[in-house]
């Protein structure tokens, strides 16, 4: 009886110092686990803006009480905030912080632990901006696949389950191509994919329209949150406004951005007409993700990530006819 009584008091003894010992430390802790994420974006378009220095100041003390400067991402961590206390929030370049001869962005909060992400808008603007679109390849099923694997790759990206041969086999109007009297007679590219995507001998390409509307079927039957833009005629400064305001585009341009290569052999004649059209024989498409500086992003379906410069890339879009479509939230 009393060993058990005395092993009895020892754990609640023992139970007692872990306790007492153990509630300053769980109580830094807890303050630990509430940081406070701050995303530091553009006014108009949403987008991140990196590297900006970020201060909270307490209102009442007029204390600073923690500094930081945002990721690539627009991310700045603020661990030393206290519930139900007003701060005043401001964001600067790195530079502005010194001189204080430059915009800034000031805002009152109340700090909710609840609510563990803070969205700043500020007036600066992200020139270079680079969008995570997955890689998604055409081969070896789509030989000819590049455009839809390019828009199953921005599907994707915006969450949407959906593979490269679903959208091919179930949304991609197509239309075979027949020969009659040694004459090849197809759909308008405009219209409808000519052949089928997965045929390597006798598959084609298919412009914007079609790609549209694949999109459009796809998002009703998912029940997605997206709507699709045909940004066919799109200027250069138009689309590049898009990938910067987090919207990537699927654009139309030739493998290697070589000069358009055309046969008439390999032509048909579009359904309701009577000529002959030649043939693209390098035409590609590819998923324009990021700007920076001279250059632009691909996520190309043939080769992963590409950089070009933008000045040949554009020129490459303008000689395809301006062909692009834009996915947005």
């Amino acid at each position: 009886m009393w060993t058990g009584y005395k092993r009895l008091l020892l754990i609640g003894i023992l139970i007692i110092m872990l306790l007492s010992s153990c509630q300053p430390f769980s109580q830094q802790e807890a303050e630990q686990k509430n940081p406070l994420t701050v995303l530091t974006v553009e006014f108009n378009s949403g987008a991140p803006i990196p590297n900006l220095y970020v201060t909270v100041t307490d209102v009442q003390t007029g204390d600073v009480v923690e500094e930081a400067i945002g990721s690539e991402e627009g991310e700045a961590v603020f661990a030393k905030l206290k519930a139900g206390r007003e701060y005043t929030i401001a964001a600067t370049t790195l530079e502005n912080s010194t001189t204080n001869d430059g915009y800034t962005t000031i805002e009152n909060f109340t700090y909710d632990t609840t609510k563990p992400y803070y969205r700043l808008q500020t007036h600066f603007s992200r020139d270079e901006q680079e969008l995570d679109v997955p890689v998604v390849m055409q081969k070896p099923e789509l030989p000819h696949g590049c455009e839809i694997t390019s828009l199953t790759a921005v599907l994707n990206y915006f969450g949407m389950n959906v593979s490269k041969l679903e959208m091919a086999d179930n949304y991609l109007p197509k239309q075979n191509i027949r020969t009659v009297n040694n004459q090849r007679f197809g759909p308008n590219p405009h219209e409808a994919f000519a052949g089928n995507p997965r045929d390597k001998a006798h598959g084609m390409y298919v412009f914007a329209e079609p790609i549209v509307k694949a999109a459009e079927a796809v998002i009703a039957d998912k029940q997605a949150d997206l709507r699709v833009s045909n940004m066919s005629n799109a200027s250069q400064d138009e689309i590049l406004q898009l990938v910067r305001e987090g919207v990537p585009v699927v654009t139309w341009v030739t493998l290697d951005l070589s000069s358009p290569k055309r046969n008439a052999n390999r032509g048909w004649i579009f359904e309701g007409e009577t000529t002959s059209h030649e043939a693209y024989m390098n035409l590609h498409a590819v998923v324009l993700t990021g700007h920076l500086g001279d250059k632009v992003v691909v996520m190309d379906p043939l080769k992963g990530y590409v950089t070009y410069n933008v000045d040949q890339f554009f020129k490459s879009y303008r000689e395809l006819d301006q062909q692009a479509v834009a996915i947005h939230k």
